[in-house]
């Protein structure tokens, strides 16, 4: 969590499963924390073991045909197309980290780009 101090967790995980776009305003269970004492550290490590991010899940894709014409096949005419996250797959960004901000615990970005296709003609000779 951020900042000098860490919240005190009370003893239970704060993993939370399901589909991580159910989870996007609490990727995990924030009530299981609480504020420390003043002057006091708090007893939450600095990472959650048992809570993971949104893992990557992406295929890229490319295709080239070679269309050889003339005689001897001097001339090359060579088609390319490459297509990034085929299957259009969101990843999510890390969810806020500072307890006692309103955005802890919440998504708020994409890290991936959506899908992203490129045609390209290439003459060889």
């Amino acid at each position: 969590m951020g900042g000098s101090s860490r919240p005190n967790n009370n003893g239970q995980s704060a993993k939370r499963s399901g589909d991580p776009r159910d989870r996007l305003t609490q990727w995990f269970n924030t009530s299981v924390f609480s504020q420390p004492p003043a002057f006091t550290f708090g007893n939450t490590s600095r990472t959650l073991p048992d809570v993971r991010d949104h893992g990557t899940n992406s295929l890229d894709l490319g295709l080239v045909k070679n269309n050889r014409f003339l005689k001897d096949g001097r001339m090359n005419l060579q088609f390319r197309s490459e297509f990034f996250n085929v299957f259009n797959r969101v990843r999510f960004g890390d969810p806020g980290l500072t307890f006692g901000n309103p955005q802890f615990g919440v998504v708020t970005s994409q890290v991936n780009a959506p899908r992203l296709i490129q045609f390209a003609l290439k003459l060889l000779y």
